[in-house]
């Protein structure tokens, strides 16, 4: 059965819904088992990775969902709709549970990246003046991911849609499989 673009489209939202809730659990699963890891820079990169490999992994599945092959434009319209519906997921899932299941945990996480960014800027030899400006900048920063206004989570919607679109720009590029022009031949 050759896929129409409704389950092409259907296939994209629950990959889409598969990225975003492992994202979201692995980050309340982290806040929960070792809060210490969010103030790491160690852990950032590794949940990026993570992220990629789970993209990677689901746009891989996707394709291979909708028949094994794909057009640049189908590509792009399949792994958006998929990166579109995990950031949504975990952006709303993140807004529900920091700003009314654990309305502390901004508290929490600051005071543990603060101390850990701290300690860097000191070895790094800053100044005292310097370290507390930079730490303002983060905290201010941090406090639209843990403790967002309505507005906060608006901006990290509309930002997010466009490094989706960026990264499935790139995806598009590398995992577009046009079907061959020409079968190969049978000889009998």
């Amino acid at each position: 059965m050759e896929p129409t673009p409704t389950n092409a489209n259907q296939e994209a939202i629950n990959n889409g819904l598969i990225v975003g809730g492992i994202s979201f659990v692995l980050g309340i699963l982290i806040y929960y088992v070792s809060p210490g890891l969010m103030g790491s820079t160690f852990f950032g990169i590794a949940m990026m990775l993570i992220s990629l490999g789970l993209y990677i992994y689901f746009t891989l599945d996707l394709r291979k969902k909708v028949g094994g092959f794909w057009s640049f434009r189908e590509a792009l319209n399949g792994i958006f709709l998929m990166s579109f519906i995990a950031g949504l997921v975990a952006t709303l899932g993140n807004f529900v549970f920091y700003k009314f299941i654990e309305p502390g945990a901004f508290d929490k996480i600051s005071a543990i990246v603060s101390e850990s960014l701290y300690g860097t800027y000191e070895k790094l030899g800053m100044d005292e003046e310097t370290i507390d400006k930079t730490l303002e900048k983060v905290m201010e920063g941090m406090k639209s991911q843990f403790n967002p206004s309505f507005m906060d989570l608006l901006k990290t919607l509309g930002i997010g849609v466009i490094v989706q679109f960026i990264m499935s720009l790139i995806f598009a590029a590398i995992f577009k499989k046009e079907e061959p022009i020409f079968g190969g031949t049978t000889e009998e």
